[in-house]
């Protein structure tokens, strides 16, 4: 009797400890989303944001497809990867090549030209972490078919639970 109230416990503390994760994800999913929907092409929460790597142009260190974790630092140094947003409100990730008077020029590592100088001020944040081929999932899950797998998955987990809970209280 004892083992099983233990085993209860513990599967209440990890049952609490799935939901205040699951929340904490849509908090930040939703924060973000809506970040978005405001024009804001990169919203960081406590300074760390992300961006998924669209064209080669920092390839073979970025590859096609990952997800990238960005982190906003008091400052930057040249040599270092960086996120930025351009003219058009487009984030881009490439290499600072130059850091001076308030001005900043990045190179894609794959590419054979600078790009255009722009405000150091727009600067997004250092790149921290590369996940290759997250970005892709990500990007499936945005779409029509990947939200309706999301919203699947999600209503056949509240089923089992409610399965499971009526039948425990059946068994005691």
């Amino acid at each position: 009797m004892m083992r099983k109230n233990w085993l209860q416990r513990i599967r209440q503390i990890a049952t609490g400890a799935l939901v205040a994760v699951f929340l904490l994800i849509v908090c930040v999913f939703g924060y973000t989303a809506i970040a978005r929907a405001k024009g804001n092409p990169m919203p960081t929460v406590f300074g760390w944001g992300s961006a998924v790597v669209l064209s080669g142009s920092m390839e073979p260190e970025l590859p096609v497809g990952a997800l990238l974790v960005i982190h906003r630092e008091k400052s930057y140094e040249v040599g270092e990867i960086i996120t930025y947003e351009d003219e058009y409100g487009s984030i881009v990730t490439h290499r600072l090549v130059s850091l001076e008077n308030g001005q900043a020029t990045t190179k894609g590592d794959a590419n054979n030209t600078n790009d255009a100088p722009f405000a150091a001020s727009k600067i997004r944040g250092e790149l921290k972490m590369v996940l290759p081929g997250v970005g892709r999932a990500i990007l499936w899950l945005k779409t029509p078919i990947g939200l309706c797998t999301i919203l699947t998955g999600c209503g056949f987990l509240i089923i089992l639970s409610v399965y499971f809970t009526r039948k425990e209280g059946k068994t005691q």
